[in-house]
């Protein structure tokens, strides 16, 4: 059947994140299984620019969810491509990414009588009606009870855990010692690493104020990688609270790995933001790395607490200290932590697995249409 699959990947994000990231893995993936990809994305979008070349992609101009002219664009485009596809024998099925747009999006196909797979990567529930979608694919167990309890059959529902290339991250001999003399760094700092989009929501105050809890023979460098809305008012806050010695800020990075490969221990201690299975902690856990990460949404499915790394409450700034000083003074629970979470990491969720469970999302699909 799949010899004859051409998938339309929809992706409305502008921003490189985890789920643009997952896009492109999967889109690789897909592609050496024998299937059609193509992609339509933002005008000027990371996604568009680091996936040039390397699939057939169509670019709108979207202005927002109520830009009527681009989705009549969008739709009449759309029609195009599939009878273009249908010529071909080719079976269209639409899989929309992002929850931006992905209403329209949905629709529009539904009206053309496509099939539709949408990805769902937060644990938030679905806001829209769900009679367009014939599958949800949610990345944890956290996010699929979310799709559930918007009303949409079990059997739609389906989990394909967010994936990496575990191996990409892990370091080789001696990275640490050069990547900490790269960035200026002593061989015997505590160094924990952050990285995400610097919004509201993601808990990097907290770590801000944690830090500030340590005595400053205790605190540890952190080397936060990311950008965002909330930088200046977090960088002012690392002054006013008067660790900016002990803090890097160090913007957008397109290559992770030397701040993982530098650092001791990974944090991520989002107070509120959905989060279904964040792609930093995973990176880090490919690289080794115990993570230190607060229970909310999906993340407590692979940092397991004493297992893979320390789970803490949401916005408490005096527990994640407190696990912090664990781990700078524990070095045997620090390693093991690590070794396992790499080991987790390498077992649940390299990204071999994602083409082939995507697949079988997309067969059952077509099993229910034809």
């Amino acid at each position: 059947m799949f010899g004859d699959l051409s998938v339309l990947h929809v992706e409305w994000g502008r921003h490189w994140s985890g789920g643009t990231q997952q896009v492109a893995l999967l889109l690789e993936g897909l592609a050496q299984r024998g299937i059609n990809n193509y992609l339509v994305c933002q005008e000027g979008s990371m996604i568009a620019e680091r996936m040039h070349g390397k699939v057939p992609l169509k670019t709108f101009n979207l202005r927002g969810e109520h830009d009527l002219k681009t989705w009549w664009d969008f739709a009449r485009w759309l029609k195009v491509f599939w009878e273009r596809q249908s010529s071909l024998n080719h079976i269209l099925l639409v899989h929309v990414h992002s929850r931006r747009g992905a209403l329209p999006t949905l629709f529009i196909a539904w009206r053309l009588k496509l099939p539709t797979v949408l990805h769902w990567r937060v644990a938030a529930p679905i806001r829209f009606p769900l009679k367009f979608v014939d599958a949800v694919i949610a990345v944890s167990d956290a996010a699929a009870q979310q799709v559930l309890k918007s009303g949409l059959p079990p059997e739609k529902v389906t989990v394909v855990r967010s994936s990496i290339d575990t191996r990409f991250f892990e370091p080789t001999d001696g990275a640490k010692e050069q990547m900490r003399a790269h960035l200026g760094l002593k061989g015997n700092e505590f160094v924990i690493a952050a990285a995400g989009r610097l919004v509201k929501g993601k808990g990097y105050d907290v770590l801000l104020r944690a830090i500030s809890q340590l005595s400053p023979a205790d605190r540890p460098i952190l080397l936060l990688a990311g950008d965002g809305s909330e930088r200046q008012s977090l960088e002012n806050l690392s002054t006013q609270l008067g660790i900016s010695e002990w803090t890097k800020f160090l913007g957008f990075q397109t290559d992770v790995r030397p701040i993982l490969w530098a650092a001791d221990a990974f944090v991520h201690v989002p107070t509120n933001f959905p989060e279904g299975t964040p792609n930093a902690i995973l990176e880090a856990m490919a690289a080794g790395l115990p993570v230190i990460a607060s229970k909310v949404g999906g993340i407590p499915e692979v940092v397991r607490d004493g297992e893979t790394g320390l789970i803490i409450p949401p916005n408490d700034p005096k527990a994640l200290a407190e696990a912090l000083n664990n781990l700078r003074q524990d070095k045997t629970l620090s390693e093991r932590l690590g070794r396992q979470a790499q080991a987790w990491a390498r077992e649940h969720h390299d990204v071999h697995q994602l083409p082939e469970r995507v697949l079988q999302v997309y067969n059952q699909v077509m099993v229910r249409k034809l």
